[in-house]
Parts: structure tokens; C-alpha cells; sequence
């Protein structure tokens, strides 16, 4: 398969996580649009019953109570997984700046820049335009084949942005909750990624033998951990399974189950938009203000807010 019809299919699958993304962001909105007012109200209702014995057991022993109390603590603990990684996002974009800013770059070409440092590093950060970094080490035990077919590989990456891509799938992956296969579905898009890059390298050098030898020269190597927005050259062992023909590569089964995936999200959306399963008030804060200055009985379950 060529490196075009590869970029492709990747570009079609990011596409596929950006709309999982998007989509579990409406669930949440429309799921806290829903669920909200309920929780609200009865968490109310169980300060309520504390002023008065026994009614807050008839609280949390209802049906009302707990149908709408669980998705309420359930819904949060997804909102606080959202804002959490989305700290971490901004946590992520300052370490690959003080990162960038603490190389010390000893040559500057057209192509990529050198920087000084005893770990094996070859990668390609940046959003809109990226550049390729090279490590001095790399020159003393690569040879100038494996260096350029590195450089095809990266090139690749660079054209097609990525380090862009893969940082918004990283962190559409860590704000999205625990479903099977999680992590198959977003690991085999930097595959895609991985694989599009060596094939454009083989077809540019006319052979896979430098990459496979560059690769391999990389696996007896302990890397630092880099941020998600750097997109780096490592001794995956998938990508020289494939390379060497030992293993294909299958695509469309992951962009197949992102699709359903997807699917799942928008009709979980819809079904709780349109649900009446949940308690609903129209007059929130003045009905919180009459159970809070209420001290006569408890005021558990009205069956009409006003």
C-alpha cells in the first residue's frame, strides 16, 4: 500500500477520534443539562431531611432518590476526568516549551536542527510548523543511510502535522472514560502514523533495510518519557514486525469500532435528551430557596416545583 493511500486512511481515522471526541463532549453537555437539576434537588432534600428523624431513610431508601443521585455523582466524576486532563494539557504544552527551550542546538539546516545530547533522539514537534530535532549521538551510531531514512520518516510526519494530530488524540484519550478497547483504539492510530511515515521513507530510499537497521539500533535504548505534542523515531516492535513482512497491518477494524463508538455516544446523547427518566425542575434556585428556608416538615419529592 502506498504512503498516500496510508496518509489517508490515518487522516480518516484522526478524523474518526476528533468525532468521538466532539461527540462525548455534547453527551456531557446534554447528560448535564439533564441530570443536574435532579442531583441538585436532591441533594437538597437530604440536607432537608437531616433537620428532621427518620425522613432522610425514606429519602435515600426512594427509587427517585437513587435514579437520579448515581448518574448525578457519575456525571461529575466524568466533568472532574474532563478538567483534570484539560490541566494536564496545558501542563503538557509548558514542559514541551521548557523542554524545547533547554536543547542546546549545535547545527541548523534546512532540514532539521542538532541538538547536543547522549540519548538516541530523533523526533518532530511542532503544531502548525513542525521541525525535525536530531541528537549529536545519533552520528556516532548511525550511518549516513539510517540517518536520511530517519529523516524520510520524519519528513512525513512534518507534512502531514503529526505531532498536532497525535497530541489532540492523546488528549481525547485521557478525558475519555474507560470503554473495552480504549486503549487498542487510540494506540493503533499512532501505528497509522508510524506505518504511513516508514512506508513513505522505503518508497523515498527505495528499501527498508536502513530504517529496519535504525530501528533496531534503538532497542537497547531507555527513553525519558516526552510530551504527547512530540512526535518521536522509537523501536516500536510492531512497526518492524511490519516492516520486514512478518505482520500486516489491519486498519479498518479500528475505524470500524471508533465508528460504533461514536454512534453509541451520539444515541446516549440523544436518548438522555429526550429522556424523561430524570427529575426535573424548571425553577431551580427558587425551589432550593423554599426547601432551605423550610423548617416546619421535610419537603421530600414535590410533586411540582413553583
Amino acid at each position: 500500500m502506498s504512503h498516500k493511500k496510508l496518509n489517508f486512511l490515518s487522516d480518516v481515522y484522526f478524523s474518526l477520534i476528533l468525532s468521538i471526541g466532539f461527540s462525548y463532549l455534547a453527551f456531557l453537555v446534554f447528560a448535564f443539562v439533564k441530570i443536574f437539576p435532579g442531583f441538585a434537588m436532591q441533594i437538597i432534600f437530604l440536607l432537608d431531611s437531616l433537620k428532621f428523624d427518620n425522613s432522610i431513610f425514606t429519602l435515600i431508601s426512594s427509587k427517585t432518590f437513587l435514579i437520579n443521585i448515581i448518574p448525578g455523582f457519575l456525571l461529575f466524576t466524568l466533568i472532574f476526568q474532563l478538567i483534570k486532563s484539560t490541566l494536564n494539557l496545558f501542563k503538557n504544552i509548558w514542559h514541551t516549551k521548557t523542554l524545547i527551550n533547554n536543547l542546546i542546538i549545535i547545527k541548523n539546516t534546512s532540514k532539521y536542527s542538532v541538538f547536543k545530547s547522549k540519548q538516541l533522539l530523533v523526533f518532530t514537534l511542532g503544531f502548525l510548523k513542525p521541525k525535525i530535532f536530531i541528537s549529536s549521538s545519533i552520528f556516532k551510531t548511525h550511518n549516513n543511510l539510517e540517518i536520511n531514512s530517519m529523516l524520510e520518516h520524519e519528513i512525513n510526519h512534518r507534512q502531514n502535522l503529526h505531532p498536532l494530530k497525535l497530541f489532540i488524540a492523546n488528549f481525547i484519550k485521557s478525558f475519555f472514560p474507560l470503554i473495552p478497547g480504549k486503549n487498542w483504539l487510540f494506540d493503533n492510530y499512532l501505528t497509522s502514523t508510524e506505518v504511513s511515515s516508514d512506508v513513505y521513507s522505503q518508497n523515498v530510499t527505495n528499501t527498508n533495510k536502513p530504517l529496519v537497521s535504525a530501528l533496531l539500533k534503538f532497542q537497547n535504548q531507555s527513553f525519558k518519557i516526552l510530551p504527547a505534542s512530540i512526535s518521536y523515531f522509537n523501536s516500536q516492535s510492531e512497526r518492524i514486525k511490519i516492516l520486514t513482512g512478518h505482520k500486516g497491518f489491519i486498519q479498518h477494524l479500528p475505524m470500524i469500532y471508533s465508528s460504533l463508538v461514536m454512534t453509541l455516544i451520539m444515541v446516549s446523547a440523544l436518548s438522555i435528551k429526550n429522556s424523561n427518566f430524570f427529575y426535573e425542575c424548571q425553577h431551580l434556585i427558587k425551589c432550593v430557596e423554599t426547601l432551605m428556608m423550610s423548617n416546619s416538615q421535610p419537603l421530600i419529592h414535590p410533586l411540582t416545583c413553583t
